[in-house]
């Protein structure tokens, strides 16, 4: 009965990590809120949408995106007018790729199978588009991983901290910029430091300097760095990949440097 009883026992608990595996949720517990029952009509729904999002954001990459990216190939000479221009290009379709994929994955896609697997707890994000401050914004608009970084993450460096919250929330906004740029390393191969210096660094700042900062002033700054950010990521990573596989023969700053180090020495 004692070897029924322990095998009873690891079976429900591998039933609990296999939930898991497809909650959408990325914080473990034994036992999650759960529906009575499963509404097939929301699940065709949701799912529905994602197909549509998806032909979606096909469209808005291929037709407003790629374009732009094209001249950061084709360019041979990078001036501040072509940057403006491509950055400028980039705004109106990054906002509307930033707004068709949040709907897609984070209400979508995530109540579609909330709702197939009688999932309860549906706060998948916050009205984050009324934030006052930069710590609303972050905290709102990913509920989700915001609670991993919360449970396993944040309360870790308090303790180790001892309590210190500021120095917490710092470490935690740049572990959360070098986490999403290794994401980033996987998809294009590289490592670079546009997501530390751009979201971990900047949003560091924001929490130093402006830490209890509030208002409709500062909804207005995150909605306007919001499409800023959508187009300054992007284009930079195209040109990084533009200088990795389409090298320039111009001479760089280093190259004039070496060079008049050279003629020094010649001279000598």
């Amino acid at each position: 009965s004692n070897l029924d009883s322990q095998l009873s026992s690891e079976f429900s608990h591998f039933n609990q990590y296999l939930y898991f595996l497809y909650a959408p949720t990325l914080v473990f517990r034994d036992v999650y809120p759960r529906t009575s029952t499963i509404r097939w009509n929301i699940v065709f729904q949701m799912f529905g949408q994602v197909l549509i999002g998806t032909v979606l954001l096909y469209h808005v990459i291929a037709y407003y995106w790629m374009p732009v990216f094209a001249r950061c190939f084709t360019d041979t000479e990078l001036t501040y007018p072509s940057v403006i221009t491509s950055i400028f290009d980039l705004m109106l379709p990054g906002v509307l790729f930033f707004v068709i994929g949040f709907y897609g994955f984070f209400h979508c896609w995530l109540n579609g199978f909330a709702e197939l697997l009688r999932f309860a707890d549906r706060t998948f994000y916050q009205d984050w588009w009324n934030a006052t401050s930069s710590g609303t914004f972050w905290r709102s608009w990913n509920i989700v991983v915001h609670d991993w970084l919360h449970v396993y993450v944040y309360k870790d460096l308090i303790k180790l901290f001892s309590g210190n919250k500021k120095l917490s929330a710092i470490c935690v906004v740049i572990f959360s910029a070098i986490l999403h740029e290794y994401c980033m390393s996987i998809v294009f191969g590289f490592c670079s430091v546009i997501f530390i210096v751009w979201f971990g660094l900047v949003g560091m700042f924001l929490r130093i300097v402006f830490p209890h900062s509030k208002g409709t002033l500062w909804n207005i700054i995150i909605l306007t760095m919001t499409p800023i950010s959508l187009a300054v990521v992007p284009y930079f990573y195209a040109l990084e990949i533009s200088a990795r596989h389409f090298p320039s023969n111009r001479a760089t700053f280093w190259d004039a440097m070496f060079k008049y180090g050279n003629e020094s020495k010649a001279d000598l």
